[in-house]
């Protein structure tokens, strides 16, 4: 049983030490705060009754934060500016001290009215210095202007600075701890272009008046918040189907919920910018809209991902920027595939190995599509940098490139930093809008977390651990025993057979390849690592030896490593069939050490 007791909320309870409550037979147990002056509480001392769980909901005074507490067993969440600190298995009356600190960093946000300059709004908020670059504030109604949507944040008063969108990461240059960001608000379009209906409070958008188009402004379409002082929460089917107006960009309001099938059939923008409160959306909704190249997300809901493995990929590319801004000189050796990397290799050893090389493990999970993946990996990478690629078997299409299509998990991996998706080219992939409703749902129910979550203070499973899981490189570096025997951890045998790689599969990894080395960058190929035993009866030495061959004559890289190579009795294995375990991790990369010395030294 958990009970949430605020302490923001005067109480009317008086219970005292070892007093039954009078409603019930439950012993009242007390719990008192004590004083800390950075602390803002209405009172501190709280009731509950025996053996309860409970959480206080606390708040600081500006510029501090709450780093902990004395209770033996207790745990800590941060939402917004709400800490909830949850004591478990409360027994007896206690004093708890909480611990708190002043804040290192700050980012200050001005919110000035485009049509008033005397009017404006300034807040700040003082994230945890927990990645290399931090995330800024999403959306909130408090940021509401009439007449106005809030697009992003930009880092100059006039927008000519960086713009970033709601949620997006800002780096901070080092030894500076404060940042000033602005509010870019775009006019809505004048409502009498639309036309619309009401539905039990809510404004629903049918169409568009023809003779009105010309009420379009600086090229862009930007559905209203409000008409008539109600919000618009729906675009209806085929709304905008044959509208010819010469538009780029659309701009969703954040108050809207679904936009209908052909809503926006055959328009001409080339950039949405919509928010991930939406809750209905599809390919259908921009059927034909052949020039969408760029899609901003905004958050305006709390992150649910932060703190597990998929948020290791934000924090990836950031180091991987990073090797770029710090080490200009240096090349780079990117690690990719799916999670065994993430598991496969020790990237100081590589670095101690190769001198001139810095090392970032961009591996996270196999079961997303790896084109979008490696085309935003590219986008980080430049003349002389290698990216070495050992794609999963279990995961072959995904992993060969073999689809452009879009999938929720992809949306998972950028939750921390939406910016990351206005990189991509849309018109290069498919599903994107399919899937971003799929992962919209998904997330719905989930437990809102805060940016400031790590994932490298957490295991494999989300366990709050004291040590680092993750090293900067990206490798996950928590101890990991070698299993007690060889045996496969699951019955999912793999084929390693020429018949399980068709062409097609061959030619989609060839193709992604390519893009690499138009930009100078050597791309390599290696196995990914497999327990022995977790391969199908048909996968013989024979014809492993044949699938071995193929690669080397069919790809039109490298292949440097031999596939037996990859094939490791099971006690290196480490709770699946393809993460290694440290010492596994270890002999792997002492192998793929010399295999890259004709490439590298």
């Amino acid at each position: 049983m958990a009970i949430l007791l605020s302490a923001l909320i005067l109480s009317s309870c008086s219970f005292f030490p070892g007093e039954k409550n009078r409603d019930s037979d439950e012993l009242a147990v007390n719990i008192v705060i004590e004083d800390n002056e950075n602390l803002i509480l209405s009172q501190n001392i709280f009731n509950t009754s025996y053996n309860n769980d409970v959480t206080l909901s606390l708040k600081t005074k500006e510029g501090y934060k709450i780093t902990g507490c004395d209770y033996k067993d207790y745990s800590i969440k941060k939402t917004s500016d709400i800490y909830e600190i949850t004591l478990f298995n409360v027994k007896y009356s206690t004093v708890v001290s909480i611990q708190t600190a002043k804040s290192d960093i700050q980012i200050k946000y001005e919110l000035n009215s485009p049509t008033d300059e005397k009017t404006s709004q300034t807040f700040t908020e003082y994230p945890d210095a927990t990645h290399i670059k931090l995330n800024t504030a999403i959306y909130s109604d408090d940021y509401f202007i009439n007449g106005y949507t809030l697009a992003g944040w930009n880092t100059a008063p006039d927008q000519s600075g960086a713009d970033i969108c709601l949620g997006g990461r800002i780096g901070f240059d080092s030894g500076e701890n404060s940042k000033v960001l602005y509010g870019s608000y775009v006019k809505w379009t004048d409502a009498a272009l639309f036309t619309y209906e009401e539905n039990n409070g809510f404004i629903t958008i049918t169409g568009y008046n023809p003779e009105n188009i010309n009420l379009i402004q600086e090229k862009k379409l930007v559905v209203p918040q409000k008409i008539g002082g109600k919000s618009v929460t729906y675009v209806s089917d085929n709304a905008f189907d044959g509208f010819k107006a010469d538009i780029d960009v659309l701009v969703l309001p954040p108050c809207l919920k679904t936009v209908g099938k052909a809503a926006f059939k055959n328009c001409t923008f080339s950039e949405i910018i919509l928010y991930d409160s939406l809750e209905n959306v599809s390919d259908y909704s921009f059927e034909g809209c052949n020039n969408l190249r760029t899609l901003r997300i905004n958050a305006a809901t709390k992150p649910v991902y932060c703190g597990t493995y998929y948020a290791t990929f934000p924090d990836k590319i950031d180091y991987l920027e990073s090797i770029k801004k710090h080490f200009p000189d240096n090349r780079t050796l990117v690690l990719f595939s799916g999670s065994s990397t993430r598991f496969g290799y020790d990237s100081p050893m590589l670095e101690q190995a190769f001198q001139d090389i810095k090392v970032a493990n961009m591996g996270v999970f196999a079961y997303t599509n790896a084109m979008p993946q490696m085309d935003l990996i590219l986008s980080y990478m430049q003349e002389g940098d290698i990216l070495l690629d050992s794609p999963e078997f279990d995961a072959s299409r995904r992993q060969f490139c073999v689809l452009n299509k879009f999938d929720d998990k992809f949306f998972n991996l950028i939750e921390e930093n939406y910016c990351l998706m206005e990189k991509l080219d849309l018109r290069n992939y498919t599903g994107v809008f399919s899937a971003f409703n799929e992962y919209l749902l998904v997330r719905r129910g989930m437990e809102k977390r805060s940016y400031d979550l790590s994932p490298s203070d957490y295991d494999e499973n989300f366990n709050k651990i004291a040590q680092k899981s993750y090293n900067a490189h990206g490798d996950y570096i928590l101890f990991r025993p070698n299993a007690t025997d060889d045996a496969p951890v699951f019955d999912l045998p793999v084929d390693y057979l020429v018949s399980a790689f068709p062409e097609s599969y061959v030619d989609s990894l060839n193709r992604q390849a390519q893009k690499f080395t138009d930009k100078g960058i050597t791309f390599l190929f290696t196995y990914a690592p497999r327990n022995i035993q977790a391969i199908s009866s048909e996968s013989t030495y024979e014809k492993r030896m044949e699938l071995d061959n193929y690669f080397k004559e069919s790809l039109s890289f490298p292949v440097i490593s031999d596939i037996e190579d990859s094939l490791y009795e099971g006690r290196y294995l480490f709770e699946t069939d393809n993460h290694l375990s440290t010492e596994g991790a270890q002999i792997r990369t002492k192998r793929i050490i010399e295999e890259l010395k004709p490439f590298l030294d």
